[in-house]
Parts: C-alpha cells; sequence; structure tokens
C-alpha cells in the first residue's frame, strides 16, 4: 500500500523526478567509468613493474641491493639448487653494469642489462616488447671482413641519441671486473619499446656470454627473477632455501647476504601510487555521487513544500509522523534504486565495450606515456569489475537517502493546526 502511494507521489511531477533520475544516473556512470579506468591503469602499472622491468620475485645479493657493487654476485650453483628445489618456478639470471655507448654520431651513457634469452623469455615479456628489428642476442660474422660480434637491444630514446638502426655498430667501453678497461663492438639487433625512462635513454640488453666476455666477470649472477606469485608463504620458503645454500655454499661477507624481495619492495613508488589511486578512487567516487544527489535535495524539498497541505491532512487523520517520515523517505529510495539500475546498466554496456578495446592513443603517443616514472602503453586499459557496480550503486544509493534526509526532517515538525489553517 505504502509502496504503491509512493510511487505515485514520485511521479506527480515527472519532469523534475527524470532530471534528477539523469542527475544520479549520470553521476554513478561517471563513477564506474572512474574506477574502470583507475582499475586499468593499476593492472597496466603492475604488469610493467612484474613482467618488464623487474619481476614478481628477486634474489640479490646484500651490497647489490645497497649499492650496486659489482662484485656482489650469487654463484652460479644458487640457481641450479634452487631451480631443483622448486621446480615449477620459472628462474632467470640478471648481471648489470655502467658504461659509455658509442655510435658514430654520438655517445651516451650506457645501463648494461645482460639475460639468457631462452630463461628470460619464462619470467618477462622484455624480449617481446620489440619496436624494430629481430629480438636475437648471438653472435654473429660478419660475411664481408670475417669479424665477429655480439648483438645488442637498445632502448627507444638511444637509439634516437645516437641515430642507430637495426644493423648499426654499437661501441660500448666499461671497467670490467678486474679493473682494466673493457671494450667491445656489437652489432644492435633491435631496439625495444619503451619500458621505464631510464632504461629507455641508456639501457643496452645483452647476452650473459658477451657481459662476461666485456665485463670479466664469470664467477657469479647479480640477480635472480624468479616468475612467481608474491605470496609471502614461499618468498619465505624460498628464504629458508637461501640460508641453507649460504650453509653449504658459503658467500664472502663484503657482498653480504642473499635476501628475497617482492615487486612492491623492489618499485615502493609503483606500490606507493597504486595505494593512492585504490584511495583516490573512493575520494572521487564520494564526490561525484555528492555532486549528483544534491539534485535530490531540491527534488525533496519542492516535493515537500507543494505537499505540506497533504501532509497536514494525513498528520490529521492519524498517520504518525515517523510513517509520514518513512513514506518520503521511501519516494527517494525509489529513485536511488532506479537509478542504480539505469546508471549500474549504462556503466556496464559502456565499460565492457572500453574494455574490448581500450582508449587507444596509439596516433598521438605512439611510445606510449610517460606517468610517475613508469611508461605506459598508448592503449589504456580499463576493466570494470564487479565490486565497482555493486559498491558504487551502494554507496550512491547511501548518500542519496543521507541527502534526502535534510528536507524530508522537516515532515516531523509540521503542525495540522497551522498547516491547515
Amino acid at each position: 500500500m505504502i509502496l504503491s502511494i509512493a510511487w505515485r507521489n514520485l511521479w506527480r511531477n515527472p519532469a523534475r523526478s527524470l532530471l534528477t533520475l539523469l542527475a544520479l544516473s549520470g553521476g554513478l556512470l561517471m563513477l564506474l567509468l572512474n574506477a574502470a579506468l583507475l582499475e586499468g591503469m593499476k593492472q597496466q602499472m603492475e604488469r610493467s613493474a612484474t613482467a618488464l622491468t623487474t619481476s614478481p620475485l628477486q634474489i640479490h645479493r646484500q651490497a647489490f641491493i645497497d649499492s650496486r657493487d659489482l662484485y656482489a654476485t650469487l654463484p652460479w650453483v644458487y640457481l641450479d639448487q634452487l631451480s631443483q628445489r622448486f621446480p615449477l618456478l620459472k628462474m632467470a639470471p640478471r648481471l648489470y653494469a655502467d658504461g659509455l655507448a658509442s655510435s658514430e654520431q654520438s655517445s651516451a651513457a650506457a645501463m648494461i642489462r645482460a639475460v639468457d634469452p631462452v630463461r628470460e623469455v619464462a619470467v618477462s615479456e622484455l624480449l617481446r616488447h620489440l619496436r624494430s628489428g629481430e629480438a636475437k642476442l648471438e653472435r654473429v660474422v660478419d660475411t664481408a671482413d670475417g669479424t665477429v660480434r655480439d648483438q645488442v637491444l637498445i632502448g627507444t630514446q638511444m637509439a634516437k641519441q645516437l641515430l642507430l638502426h637495426p644493423g648499426d655498430e654499437l661501441i660500448l667501453v666499461t671497467q670490467a671486473a678486474d679493473g682494466s678497461i673493457g671494450n667491445g663492438l656489437f652489432q644492435v639487433a633491435g631496439v625495444l619499446k619503451p619500458i621505464d625512462p631510464g632504461f629507455d635513454r641508456s639501457g643496452v640488453l645483452m647476452s650473459i656470454a658477451a657481459y662476461q666476455e666485456l665485463m670479466v666477470l664469470e664467477q657469479g649472477v647479480h640477480e635472480l627473477a624468479v616468475q612467481a606469485p608474491a605470496d609471502a608463504l614461499l618468498q619465505a620458503r624460498i628464504e629458508q632455501q637461501l640460508i641453507a645454500l649460504a650453509a653449504t655454499h658459503p658467500l664472502d661477507k663484503l657482498g653480504g647476504a642473499a635476501r628475497i624481495r617482492n615487486w612492491r619492495e623492489l618499485t615502493p613508488a609503483v606500490a606507493d601510487i597504486m595505494e593512492m589511486s585504490s584511495a583516490m578512487m573512493g575520494v572521487i567516487g564520494a564526490i561525484i555521487i555528492t555532486l549528483a544527489s544534491l539534485g535530490m535535495v531540491n527534488t525533496m524539498m519542492m516535493s515537500i513544500h507543494e505537499r505540506t497541505h497533504e501532509f497536514g491532512i494525513l498528520l490529521a487523520i492519524g498517520m504518525s509522523r515517523w510513517r509520514l517520515l518513512g513514506m518520503v523517505l521511501l519516494e527517494s529510495l525509489l529513485l536511488a534504486l532506479l537509478a542504480a539500475l539505469c546508471g549500474s546498466l549504462l556503466g556496464s554496456v559502456l565499460g565492457l565495450q572500453l574494455e574490448r578495446h581500450g582508449i587507444d592513443f596509439s596516433a598521438q603517443l605512439p611510445d606510449g606515456y610517460d606517468w610517475g616514472g613508469m611508461v605506459f602503453e598508448p592503449v589504456m586499459n580499463v576493466d570494470l569489475q564487479l565490486q565497482h557496480i555493486w559498491s558504487g550503486s551502494l554507496m550512491m544509493i547511501t548518500i542519496t537517502l543521507i541527502a534526502a534526509l535534510i528536507p524530508a526532517w522537516r515532515t516531523l515538525r509540521l503542525k495540522p493546526v497551522e498547516v491547515l489553517g
């Protein structure tokens, strides 16, 4: 009975109710699209951190973590033993160094990274993140003069700065581990898409064999990248295995102990940005819905003002004030539920469409864009989740009822004698 009365009262002024419905539905639609965009950005940030720049888990010596000590290496036996102990996990060795890269036209600082191509493809997408050329890190023979050269991959900005293209020659100069000057002539096999600003400007990727020859460093690796869930229990198990390995294969004290860290520890700035984006999602959503709910306040104030005489009659014939308040709030609830349904349907349709195709900025930003020290793909990911829909709808209904309660509270102060007199 009360429900049908509330529904009829709601449409006494259809234009006003429709405008309020559009405002609330539009607010929920904006909230859902904002949540989907932020969720897509978070996923892209995590993918960049775990699949391109680092990996879900990494193992280093403490001195390498603290100061990038060239001599703080893990013995190769650590990779063999850990691979045997955890056969389902994918692991890849990496080595690092700094140097100077030169072409015939210019020179630039070089961040050298060495990988095992076979193992690397199992833990990251780095070798598949190619812009031009081929993802080869092989040793090739020049048919013209018979010289042997190792192939390397370089960052996009380095290629532009040094005017290099696939097939060109690159000279690397660095200080080797034995104190000598390490230098070599390499062939650029390909150019990588932007990964992170630092590697994009000065990154050089080579094979471990080429690195060992250049750096005269064969006794170990600087990093073991592990493709595995960032699970605390698994991390603890690997930590225990590292302690056991240190007992059977002692490490020198200068390099420190072996430590395993997850990607959040490796890239705390990224983790902080992701947490901030989650908080921003809630704050922005509350602001959007609150602004949209102001229309509900206006609707209820006008409705109560126009129906003051009617409310006075209802009170005079015996309806309680609280029941009258409940009827007014029920009208607001019905309008909020209808807006939630419309906004959710529109948001789901548009969100799924954007999720399928993404938001493509390839024409304007072919190399992606740099934000917060990370490089994002030119196609922006969108991910609308079920929890966004129900939490956004619940937030809208709650805020709308609170907004409607302000004018509805006036019904408790109505006096039938004054209203009817």
